[in-house]
């Protein structure tokens, strides 16, 4: 009976521990199948935000141009087809080309520079399908080889109306599917594993791997697109019809555009690691059943709490890794000295160095030597914890000595033990082109819309920094005003848009007698011009005031005032030169330019058409004109 007890008890212990074992394996493969799911669909996330976030772009730079053809801006069709978007985007180099076709699908206008204006693409489907006015958003043709170019393409189209909703014609920009295969042949998929970008229709775009004369095809009857429901995302298994292998896929519909991305990996390959460890485990577990007997409850506890542990760390690992990794940021670990603990691998994107070259060196080292103070302020701010937080703008090199612009957000880490500094947690971005587009904004305010010449916000600057650099250097200074003469009844008799348009000639011609580049010519206020000329004397700058008003004469510009005789439109020119360092007050430049508009004065008094020179200028008395 002790016997018989005893057999009973080490055969429950046995199959108690064979059931142990069963679940392990079996747990393991429920593991490798969650983690399989798990990567499969951040992998088709990630893919498909980039799809979705570079097709987006480029959608609003097409919904803009449309805009601007509806609104009559079709005259500068070349340049609304160079926009930043277009020119600069992370995309542009896989543009293959930008393109108008007008209401009868003829194209009047590309980027594409394969002489593609004049030929009609009215048999396209990307132009058919607005002309019918079936689609009235974007709209993804089918893949085609481009004219001229040989290469794949995707087109992405919408339809621009005319003012009263009449077709105007189709704005199309062509990708190249090159795009894709960059994306897709980046993608580890394992051994026979693949992934499929279509339409909603099962129209093929691009596979990876890449099988002759796919790209196109209908799979709208096959069994994996058949397979597919209409949720947002998802995963189901499927045998290809093609090769006849098994396949778990993972399906992703892109947000706001008809495209889905199919992802499928092998059932063999996703089972591949788990089937030794399989093996290994259950041989195990029969050959030492008998010697675990007394080890029994001991190993279970620890086997529980080990595997426990190692899911929590694993789940942790992989949720840094994910943000880490799919992050366009820069994401680094500073120390407390400054050195770079870890480094994420969009540094490899972002400033074109690999994050093994980075870890374990200064964070400073790369950061632009005029912008080190700012920056150390910061850091100190951070270590004496006046801070917990700091955000700095700074210029670094990529790797190919490129210049660009980093913001950086920059995060104290603690001790947890001690609550001591530890070192600080750096997120950067790039901001180049944000930056470039200040720097165009913050010269376009300095310039007169109309004219295009500098503006009067412009002149005063400049003629402070001149006054003050002549000044120093003792050199002369002069000024030269120009007055449209009977400006006012060029206006009422040709109107406001032919006023402006005088103005524009007259600025041009203006500008084009100044040749020195330290000149300035800008707009002083309605018809009046200011050219200042630094280094200059008042000899010379009548010289230069004399030929600007030939020139404005020689133009023949016909001006009839109120019905008078036909006359040309002429110019009155005042101006005035100083010796800065004569000056012992600081109304130099005032007086300046009250000479050069009192002489001004003087010039249309004595009959218009002429250049009237001030005499020299006392600074710190009256201003008059002889």
């Amino acid at each position: 009976m002790r016997s018989g007890w005893t057999a009973a008890l080490s055969l429950l212990v046995v199959l108690g521990f064979c059931v142990l074992a069963i679940a392990v394996i079996l747990e393991m493969r429920a593991d490798r199948w969650a983690e399989a799911t798990e990567a499969s669909l951040n992998l088709n996330r990630a893919v498909g935000q980039d799809i979705a976030r570079t097709l987006g772009t480029l959608d609003l730079a097409l919904l803009d141009v449309a805009e601007r053809l509806r609104q009559g801006q079709g005259v500068h069709r070349e340049r609304l087809l160079h926009t930043p978007v277009f020119d600069r985007s992370a995309t542009a180099r896989h543009l293959g080309s930008v393109i108008i076709l007008d209401a009868e699908g003829v194209v009047v206008s590309d980027t594409g520079g394969v002489g593609l204006q004049g030929l009609s693409l009215a048999d396209r489907d990307y132009f058919r399908v607005h002309q019918a006015g079936t689609e009235a958003g974007l709209f993804l043709s089918r893949a085609f080889v481009g004219r001229g170019s040989g290469e794949w393409r995707l087109a992405l189209s919408r339809r621009w109306d005319r003012p009263d909703g009449s077709l105007g014609g189709v704005v199309v920009a062509a990708l190249k599917l090159d795009y894709f295969r960059d994306i897709f042949g980046s993608l580890a998929l394992g051994p026979s594993g693949r992934i499929t970008l279509l339409r909603e229709d099962g129209i093929v775009l691009m596979r990876m791997p890449e099988e002759p004369g796919l790209i196109g095809q209908d799979l709208s009857q096959g069994t994996a697109f058949r397979a597919i429901p209409n949720a947002a995302e998802g995963h189901y298994r499927s045998i290809s019809g093609r090769d006849k292998v098994e396949r778990f896929y993972v399906f992703k519909r892109i947000e706001g555009l008809p495209l889905i991305l199919n992802l499928g990996i092998s059932i063999e390959a996703i089972e591949a690691e788990w089937r030794p460890r399989a093996f290994v485990i259950g041989g195990t577990t029969l050959v030492l059943v008998t010697a675990l007997l007394a080890a029994l409850w001991r190993l279970r506890l620890e086997l529980g709490r080990r595997q426990t542990a190692e899911q929590a760390a694993r789940q942790s690992e992989a949720e840094f890794r994910l943000l880490a990794e799919n992050t366009s940021d820069i994401v680094s670990r500073i120390g407390s000295d400054g050195i770079r603990r870890y480094v994420s691998p969009s540094a490899l994107r972002l400033v074109g160095r690999d994050p093994a070259q980075l870890v374990g060196r200064p964070a400073t080292e790369d950061i632009h030597p005029e912008d080190m103070p700012a920056v150390r302020t910061e850091i100190a701010r951070l270590r004496t914890r006046e801070a917990e937080e700091a955000m700095i703008t700074y210029r670094s090199w990529r790797a190919d000595g490129t210049e660009i612009w980093l913001e950086a957000t920059l995060k104290v880490v603690k001790d947890e033990a001690s609550g001591a500094l530890d070192g600080v947690v750096a997120v950067a971005r790039d901001i180049t082109e944000r930056k470039a587009l200040e720097t165009q904004l913050a010269r376009l305010a300095r310039f007169d819309a109309l004219t295009g010449v500098a503006n009067r916000r412009a002149f005063d600057e400049a003629l402070g920094q001149e006054w003050a650099r002549c000044m120093q250097a003792g050199l002369p200074i002069a000024l030269i005003m120009v007055d449209v003469d009977r400006f006012k009844s060029y206006n009422d008799h040709y109107g406001h848009q032919g006023g402006d348009a005088c103005l524009r000639v007259v600025a041009a011609t203006v500008g084009a007698t100044i040749r020195r580049a330290g000149d300035l010519v800008a707009r002083y206020g309605g018809e009046e011009f200011v050219v200042l000329l630094p280094e200059t004397d008042a000899e010379g700058a009548e010289a230069v005031a004399e030929r600007l008003r030939y020139e404005v004469e020689a133009l023949g510009l016909p001006h009839a005032s109120r019905g008078l005789e036909c006359g040309v439109v002429t110019v009155s020119v005042g101006l005035a030169g100083m010796q800065p360092a004569s000056c012992r007050i600081a109304r130099g430049p005032e007086a300046l330019v009250e000479a050069a508009d009192q002489a001004l004065y003087r010039a249309k008094q004595d009959g218009r058409n002429r250049v009237m020179r001030a005499p020299q200028i006392d600074p710190l008395g009256p201003v008059t004109v002889a």
